[in-house]
């Protein structure tokens, strides 16, 4: 679990996940991947500038669900 908490507080760690996101999204042909590889990929970015991992990590979860909830009025 340690090992884990460490490898979150590392800005790397979420570009590397944004770029898998990615690149998973492109093999299945997932049109929200770039969406949520952008919100992951900018997790690591405020993650570097000196944010809170937990509050960068929070944003970043709250940015992946957006990317694939459903719009209220949208039901197709």
């Amino acid at each position: 679990m340690k090992w884990l908490k460490k490898r979150f507080a590392e800005p790397s760690t979420f570009l590397g996940l944004g770029a898998a996101i990615f690149g998973l999204g492109q093999a299945f042909k997932v049109d929200e991947a770039a969406g949520v590889a952008e919100a992951v990929g900018s997790v690591g970015q405020a993650m570097a500038g000196g944010a809170d991992p937990w509050t960068a990590g929070a944003l970043g979860i709250a940015g992946v669900l957006a990317a694939f909830m459903r719009e209220k009025g949208d039901r197709e």
